[in-house]
């Protein structure tokens, strides 16, 4: 019980170390694409709302992968995952501009005092829900070649109790079953006629 514990530990800690990466590199190579753009040491205040959408994505990326993909597709939902693809795509799209709303920060690549309509959120929503179907899939069809795997040898371990259980038992001989039957009884009805 203990492994299983520092096991999923560390499988979280990875989780957890790979997204901040992601984030870093995503933030640390904006101004190098663009040498225009301020870096997020110059003026940190730029990148929160960046950093707000990717909260976002990846908080979409665990909620997908635990729970819409699982309990959406095994019930064959199709249309409702696709709705909630739509939902989530606008959302992410409307994250940075609530944070410009709301406290009035920007995104790299806009204007000081412009509202930042960035396709990042809605493209990082569609990518993570389809990354995390096509993992959870990936996954489901593992479990479910292990679960026909066990299903075949429960099918092999049962023609073979059964055979087993057929050579032990006598082998019924053909007597008057094949006879045809005689009445021994009128009917009543039949007296009659």
């Amino acid at each position: 019980m203990k492994p299983q514990a520092t096991d999923r530990t560390i499988s979280y800690a990875l989780y957890a170390a790979l997204w901040l990466i992601l984030v870093i590199l995503q933030t640390l190579l904006t101004p190098l694409l663009s040498p225009e753009e301020v870096s997020v040491f110059t003026q940190p205040s730029l990148y929160y709302s960046t950093w707000f959408t990717d909260l976002y994505l990846v908080l979409i990326f665990y909620l997908n992968y635990y729970i819409f993909a699982p309990q959406l597709m095994r019930r064959r939902l199709f249309r409702s995952y696709l709705w909630l693809l739509v939902i989530t795509a606008l959302l992410g799209l409307m994250i940075p501009i609530l944070c410009y709303s709301v406290w009035g920060l920007t995104m790299p690549g806009f204007a000081p005092n412009a509202v930042p309509i960035s396709s990042l959120g809605v493209i990082g929503a569609v990518a993570v829900i389809m990354i995390g179907l096509a993992v959870r899939g990936l996954l489901e069809w593992d479990a479910l070649g292990v679960e026909n795997g066990e299903l075949k040898a429960e099918i092999l371990r049962l023609k073979t109790q059964l055979e087993e259980e057929h050579k032990a038992s006598p082998t019924p001989s053909i007597t008057d079953d094949t006879a045809p039957l005689t009445p021994t009884a009128h009917h009543p009805y039949e007296e009659g006629l």
